[in-house]
């Protein structure tokens, strides 16, 4: 039987916080790019503006932890961005977008026993979710698109 994971430490958890944001960030970036691809109110425009829209909103809730411990946010944006705007194509981007998409989930649900109280876990929570959602939207775009 494993030991519990120990909660992290204010500094480590000031940095997750902040290489997340600077992910999510990416991630809202890109899709404004991605959007310019698509028939504005088309059915894969509407449902890549809700993830982008997820996007931007978990921005918002990473932000508001950083405030809560008194740490200022990032206004770098990762790696993401440059790595998914130098790929050509709907179909590659929508494909690097689902990596993205589960790399965040993985990082989170690993953070998720470490994380120093309720709030906190209640709001990866909810951004775990939604890029569970938003992982299925693209993948079913994936799926039944012409990319």
């Amino acid at each position: 039987m494993s030991e519990p994971a120990s909660a992290f430490e204010r500094a480590e958890w000031c940095t997750f916080l902040n290489r997340m944001l600077e992910a999510e960030r990416a991630g809202a970036r890109a899709l404004l790019e991605f959007l310019g691809e698509y028939p504005r109110d088309g059915e894969a425009w509407k449902a890549l503006r809700k993830v982008q829209g997820d996007e931007a909103h978990n921005c918002v809730l990473l932000g508001e932890l950083l405030k809560r411990v008194g740490e200022p946010y990032s206004h770098a944006t990762g790696g993401f961005l440059d790595k998914a705007l130098a790929l050509q194509g709907r179909r590659a981007r929508l494909e690097f977008l689902c990596r993205g998409l589960g790399w965040s989930v993985r990082e989170i649900e690993a953070a998720l026993p470490r994380v120093p109280d309720a709030a906190g876990a209640a709001a990866l929570t909810r951004i775990r979710d939604t890029h569970r959602g938003s992982l299925a939207s693209c993948n079913a775009l994936l799926k039944t698109q012409d990319l």
